[in-house]
C-alpha cells in the first residue's frame, strides 16, 4: 500500500501547512525552516493528485534535512539538482511502490496492453510526472 503524505504530515508536529498562491512561483509548493519550525506552502491551484505529490515531495525534503536556500551560490545548482532528483525518485517509490508497479506492469503486459505513464498515473492516482519517474526507476533496476 502506498505511503500517505497526509497521514505522515499529521505525525510531524513541527510542520505547519498553508495554502497560498505564492507557492505557484515555486512550482506548486515550497517549504521553509526557521529553527525548529517548518512551513510547507501548497498552491491552492493544485488538483488532488498534484497536491498529494507536492506534499510528499516537501515532506521528504523535511526528512532529509536538505534545504535549497534562496541565497545559495550558483555553484550549488548541481547539488540542488541532484537532491531534487533524489527526492523525486523517493516520491515515486513511496506513491508508486515498486512491487505493486511491477505486478501491475506484469498484468498489463500479459493482456497485451502498452504500459504508459498515463496508465500508471491513473492506476496509482499520481501525476504523470511521478508515474514517469516510477517507470524509469523500474527499468533502471530491472
Amino acid at each position: 500500500m502506498a505511503w500517505n503524505p497526509w497521514r505522515a504530515l499529521r505525525n510531524r508536529d513541527h510542520i505547519h501547512l498553508h495554502r497560498h498562491p505564492s507557492a505557484h512561483l515555486a512550482g506548486g509548493a515550497y517549504h521553509a525552516t526557521n529553527g525548529p519550525n517548518t512551513i510547507i506552502v501548497l498552491s491552492p491551484d493544485l488538483d488532488r493528485r498534484h497536491r498529494n505529490a507536492a506534499l510528499a515531495h516537501e515532506l521528504i525534503h523535511d526528512e532529509r534535512g536538505v534545504h535549497d536556500p534562496a541565497d545559495a551560490p550558483p555553484a550549488w545548482s548541481a547539488v540542488v539538482a541532484r537532491e531534487e532528483r533524489h527526492v523525486d525518485r523517493e516520491v515515486a517509490r513511496r506513491l508508486v511502490p515498486p512491487s505493486e508497479l511491477q505486478a501491475a506492469v506484469a498484468r498489463w503486459t500479459s493482456m497485451g496492453e502498452a504500459v504508459t505513464a498515463q496508465l500508471v498515473a491513473d492506476e496509482f492516482d499520481v501525476p504523470e510526472a511521478v508515474a514517469s519517474v516510477a517507470l524509469a526507476e523500474l527499468r533502471r533496476v530491472a
